[in-house]
């Protein structure tokens, strides 16, 4: 580090409280964790590589959510986030992305000994491995890869096994048969989610990533995209060449919020979608390609959300697709899977001390298991509650945080 840290405790992030707030200086990257309550001796959440954060709403936003996400999995533990802010992403090597979290971890563990780091954007199994394995640090990560014993929770989609749950909960897999799903993201959490979906017999009109914007009307051969991104990364779909069936390719990787469809999964960033009147402030603070989500409706005609990234749309926009007769499932209450497996690897190393999981495929089935289970009951009290999805998935985060605290 360049610089003492700068630490804040009980301190607030736009107006909300955080339990601690810690910035520590790198060269070439600055990393800080926000901590958002200390109701519980653990604090879980995810630590991603990004080019640049302005200020932190961005980190108090996440970490926040965090919490919601480990009330409505019944997880007991706060929610923290870290953010590392390391200029071009692509051009910082793994072996540095790890040099510096453990540093940074470190630092962090000195002043709250329950933080617990998962994988997150730009943060792969492989660099959670590395700093795992710095002396001491084992206790304060999950999310790691199968050759040093952990679940391989990007690998193997446990996020999208929760979407894919949720959306079972609202439609027989008879009807999801002819449904048409637009797919916002293919990485981690969205081409494992096309892909459950294809294999489930939905039709995958749309997948994007950073650079491009797959269609076919008739449905993608998600299979083979699939493949594509298995032997080239996330980065490999502009360069996907078919040989089953025609699609279209465009770069302009936004205009998924034009193509028609009756799913809609947004699982790439926050706040893509917001109100006309909110676009400038959104642009200004959190993204600066948001679109307007009254344009999305008319173009897309979608009747379903399943909000796979964290707080992809605004609560504005949430209302207001309601008020069209959209359905919406936040975010909170279906993308937890990720966090619900990393629970379960972490439980799992603790059960007879801190050692590597021993058996692999018996945990990574009991964390499916509760991924599906959690999900879909959740869901389906959504389904039957007389108020708006995001105030129905907030008083089941209630509910849940008072049973946990009554189990302390």
């Amino acid at each position: 580090m360049i610089d003492p840290p700068i630490v804040k405790r009980n301190t607030e992030i736009d107006g909300k409280p955080f339990a601690l707030v810690v910035t520590t200086h790198h060269v070439g990257a600055v990393a800080t964790t926000a901590i958002h309550r200390n109701d519980f001796q653990r604090h879980i959440g995810g630590a991603r590589f990004v080019e640049k954060t302005e200020g932190l709403s961005e980190v108090g936003h996440l970490s926040s959510t965090m919490t919601e996400k480990c009330m409505a999995a019944m997880i007991p533990a706060d929610g923290q986030k870290t953010v590392i802010a390391v200029g071009p992403v692509d051009s910082v090597s793994e072996e540095r992305k790890a040099e510096i979290l453990i540093e940074h971890i470190r630092v962090v563990r000195e002043l709250d000994t329950g933080v617990i780091v998962g994988p997150d954007m730009n943060n792969p199994e492989s660099v959670q491995d590395r700093a795992s394995r710095a002396d001491g640090l084992l206790d304060h990560f999950t999310g790691l890869s199968e050759t040093n014993r952990g679940l391989s929770i990007d690998k193997h989609g446990y996020t999208a096994h929760g979407l894919v749950a949720a959306i079972r909960a609202c439609i027989d897999d008879a009807s999801l048969r002819k449904q048409r799903v637009s797919v916002q993201g293919f990485g981690a959490v969205g081409a494992h989610t096309a892909r459950l979906l294809a294999e489930l017999g939905a039709k995958i009109v749309a997948v994007n990533n950073k650079d491009v914007l797959l269609t076919n009307p008739n449905g993608l051969d998600v299979a083979a995209l699939f493949a594509n991104r298995v032997d080239h990364g996330d980065g490999g779909l502009k360069d996907y060449v078919s040989t089953k069936g025609g699609f279209q390719i465009s770069h302009k990787p936004d205009d998924i919020f034009r193509v028609p469809a009756d799913i809609f999964v947004p699982a790439a960033r926050t706040d893509v979608l917001a109100m006309p009147d909110d676009l400038d402030h959104v642009r200004q603070t959190e993204n600066p390609d948001v679109c307007d989500v009254t344009a999305f409706y008319e173009a897309t005609g979608v009747s379903l959300i399943v909000e796979g990234a964290n707080h992809p749309i605004s609560p504005e926009a949430e209302r207001w697709l309601e008020s069209q007769g959209v359905r919406i499932l936040p975010d909170f209450i279906v993308d937890c899977g990720g966090l619900i497996g990393c629970w379960v690897e972490w439980e799992a190393r603790h059960r007879d001390g801190l050692k590597p999981v021993v058996d692999l495929e018996r945990v990574g089935h009991e964390a499916l298991d509760r991924i599906r289970r959690t999900v879909a009951e959740n869901v389906q009290e959504l389904l039957s509650a007389k108020v708006s999805a995001r105030d129905a998935a907030e008083q089941i985060v209630l509910r849940n945080r008072e049973k946990l605290l009554a189990q302390r």
